[in-house]
C-alpha cells in the first residue's frame, strides 16, 4: 500500500485556491494539477510502499499522536515552488500554522520509524499544499507568475481537528485517495485549563 499522513484542506478555502488557480492555470507551462475538488490536503508525512499487515501497528501510534494535539487553526497563505531558486517542479500554497503543528509532525515520523523502520527525511518540514507538478519544469517567468496569484492569505483560516491515513492509487488519470483510517485531535490547546 502506497500511504501517507495528512490533513484535509476544508471546501471554503478549496474554492478559492480553485479560483485562482482557474485565473492563472492557462498561462502556465504544462503541470500535472491535482484535483483541486476532492484532493487538496496538507500532508504531515509521505510513507511510499507499506506492508498492509504493519498498518494496524502504524495506526495505532498515529492515533496516539493525533490524540495529543489540539485542534489547529489554520491558514492557506502564499504560493512557492520547490526546489527552492531553481526551475520548479512542485508548485505548493504555504501553510501558516501554530508551532503544535510541527511537534505533531514529529510525532508522526516516530511512529513511523518505531512500527515501520521509516527512515526520514533529512531536511526540515516545510508545511505547503501541492497544486501542481511539473514534468517540464518551470523557469523564472512561469514561477513568478504562479507566486503572484497568491500573494497573502488565500480564503479563510480552518480548523483541523482529525488526521487521515492515505492510501494513494496511482493511475493514468492521477492519483486516486482513499482514507484507511482517520485520527481525531483531542488534546488542549496551550493555555486552556482542564476544567475539574
Amino acid at each position: 500500500m502506497r500511504l501517507f499522513v495528512a490533513l484535509e484542506v476544508p471546501e471554503p478555502p478549496r474554492r478559492e485556491v480553485r479560483r485562482r488557480v482557474d485565473a492563472v492555470r492557462d498561462r502556465l507551462p504544462r503541470a500535472r494539477w491535482v484535483d483541486l475538488e476532492n484532493n487538496l490536503h496538507l500532508t504531515l508525512l509521505f510513507l511510499g510502499e507499506t506492508a498492509e499487515a504493519d498498518v494496524p501497528a502504524l495506526a495505532a501510534k498515529l492515533r496516539e499522536a493525533f490524540a495529543r494535539c489540539p485542534p489547529l487553526a489554520l491558514r492557506l497563505e502564499g504560493g512557492g515552488t520547490f526546489p527552492p531558486g531553481r526551475p520548479a517542479r512542485v508548485a505548493w500554497i504555504g501553510v501558516e500554522a501554530p508551532d503544535a503543528l510541527e511537534t505533531l509532525q514529529e510525532e508522526i515520523t516516530r511512529a513511523a520509524v518505531e512500527t515501520l523502520g521509516f527512515e526520514p527525511e533529512e531536511r526540515g518540514y516545510h508545511p505547503h499544499v501541492t497544486l501542481a507538478r511539473c514534468p517540464d519544469p518551470w523557469r523564472r517567468d512561469a514561477i513568478d507568475k504562479f507566486k503572484t496569484a497568491f500573494p497573502g492569505p488565500v480564503g479563510p483560516p480552518f480548523v483541523a481537528d482529525e488526521g487521515i491515513l492515505f492510501e494513494s492509487k496511482l493511475s493514468p488519470k492521477g492519483a486516486r485517495y482513499r482514507a484507511v483510517e482517520t485520527f481525531p485531535m483531542e488534546g488542549e490547546a496551550e493555555g486552556e485549563e482542564v476544567e475539574e
